[in-house]
Order: C-alpha cells, then structure tokens, then sequence
C-alpha cells in the first residue's frame, strides 16, 4: 500500500545523481555525466495542464514537500537525532549538497516536517468552520480532514521530544500553532456537549486524546492507498464517536 504520489515522487528522485557530474542549472542537483536532468523532463510535462503553466517556484515546491515526506518518514522510524542529513539524502536519492538547496539545516527540516502535520489541522480547522453546522457536525469534519491530511502528508508526530530537539524560536512557533489547534477543538468539544451531541467530560484533555490519535496515524509505519485514506479516517472517526456520542447522535454527521 503506496500514499498517493509515493511511486512518481521516487521515480524522479532516484534519478539524482549521488554527488559527481554536472550541476543542473536552477536544481541544485548533481547529475551523472550524460544523464538528463529530472527538473528539465517535469518542466516539459507540466508545461501545459489544462492551460496552467507550472513555474520553477511551483516545482521546486513540489521537490521540498517530496523531500520533507522522506525526511519525515526517516525521523518517524529513527528518532531526529538518530536520522543524519546523510542518510535522509541518501533515501532520498540526492547529495547532502542538494539537500542544503532546500533546507538550511537539519533543524529547518524538521521544524518543517512538524509545520506540515500542524498546517493539516489548521487546513482541516478552516474547512469545518466555512462547512458551518452545529459544533458536533463541524467536529466530525474537522477531525475526520484532519486524519486524511495527516495520512496524507506524513508530516512529523508532534512529541514533545521532536519539539525539544530544536531551538527555542522555533520550538514557541510551533508551540503556539500547537496550543491554538488544541484550543479550537476543546472549545469545539465543549460547545458539542453544551448541544448534548456528546457526553459530557474534560474537553480539554479530550482533545489531548484526539491530538494522539492523529500523532498514531503518522507514527504508525503504514502506507495507504488514495482509496484506503478517507477509509482508515471514518473508522477512526467511528471509533471515537461511539465512546463519546449520546445514543441519539449515535450516528456520523454529514
């Protein structure tokens, strides 16, 4: 089982060269002699989608976030500080030099693995509250994106050992992001209860729990499929409900 994408984003990286050749102009990749740079090959694929021109920033983004699911996934197995830029370039299929091109350093990475993991919640937090409905309604949705992001993303968990490990700057920016998205979902769950859609309980600590059920699925070292994401999202989802919903909101919303 492959996360969407998972086959072409390796197909191309495995075709980076592993340190001699040429540097291709604008990459930031080395190439073997005679091999034919990746960017050029995607830059002519991408050249017309439907009357969309794909320009260098859009594909060197794509090339970051493929790199940052590498390097996220590394992190996840290893621990940050058992993981090296070595071997995160290696799985990746480029030089450490071509790493730097994206990253500054090792710390920026992973201050942007776990950016992704909190991006998929405050994603998942605009979408629920532009779906409106009743707070029981909009915690399902938001919960339920929330697990499809993160499965989908494979950003970093957000341990407290993660979050340690990097400077003190970054670890209030994300800090903050983390407390707001655990702020939303208590009050959320608070004013679900108030409704009397779910049982009454500590909406806080709740929402700690729910915040470590998204931490398992990117811990958990198992790719789905595109099919099987918003799958693995409403059995979860279900999961929940069925400890925490009266008997008459016994069922999912939406």
């Amino acid at each position: 089982m492959k996360r969407p994408g998972t086959a072409v984003t390796s197909a191309w990286l495995r075709l980076l060269s592993g340190g001699s050749g040429t540097l291709a102009a604008g990459t930031g990749f080395y190439l073997q002699p005679g091999a034919v740079c990746p960017l050029a090959e995607r830059e002519d694929a991408m050249a017309n989608w439907n009357g969309a021109v794909a320009s260098r920033e859009e594909m060197r983004e794509q090339k970051r976030r493929a790199a940052l699911r590498v390097a996220a996934r590394l992190f996840n197995e290893r621990g940050y500080h058992a993981a090296s830029l070595d071997e995160i370039a290696e799985r990746i299929g480029v030089t450490k030099t071509a790493l730097y091109y994206y990253f500054r350093n090792k710390e920026e990475l992973l201050y942007e693995c776990l950016s992704l993991t909190l991006a998929c919640g405050e994603t998942a937090r605009q979408s629920a509250e532009k779906r409106g409905g009743s707070a029981y309604e909009r915690f399902c949705h938001f919960f339920e994106q929330f697990m499809e992001c993160a499965a989908t993303e494979a950003g970093c968990f957000l341990s407290p050992q993660n979050l340690r490990a990097l400077p003190q700057r970054m670890q209030q920016q994300l800090e903050t992001r983390k407390q707001a998205l655990e702020a939303y979902l208590g009050a959320l769950l608070g004013r679900a209860m108030d409704e009397g859609s779910l049982r009454r309980m500590d909406p806080h600590a709740l929402s700690w729990f729910l915040t470590g059920a998204v931490n398992w699925v990117i811990a958990y070292d198992q790719e789905f499929s595109e099919a099987e994401i918003p799958v693995v999202a409403r059995s979860l989802m279900e999961t929940v409900l069925f400890g925490l919903a009266q008997p008459a909101a016994g069922k999912m919303a939406g």
